[in-house]
């Protein structure tokens, strides 16, 4: 039950980071590219539309990585 509990945690935790790490490229990325055509609402909308779920991504992958970190098996040192 532990290991199958693991391996959902695993595939949960890779997707969600994957999901965080792409809200938050394309958020910086959006701002630098209004940043650098100086279109301040390009910069400013990037912000409103991905700030919140870039956020919420990132509180899922930190609540998923503890979950996965709790269902491993601690190092036995001899």
């Amino acid at each position: 039950m532990k290991n199958r509990l693991r391996t959902v945690f695993r595939v949960l935790f890779t997707l969600a980071i994957l999901v965080f790490l792409l809200l938050a490229f394309v958020l910086v990325f959006s701002q630098v590219v209004g940043l650098v055509i100086a279109r301040p609402a390009l910069i400013t909308g990037a912000s409103d539309l991905l700030l919140q779920p870039s956020i919420i991504a990132a509180i899922c992958v930190g609540l998923l990585g503890f979950a996965y970190y709790n269902t491993t098996e601690g190092r036995k040192d001899s």
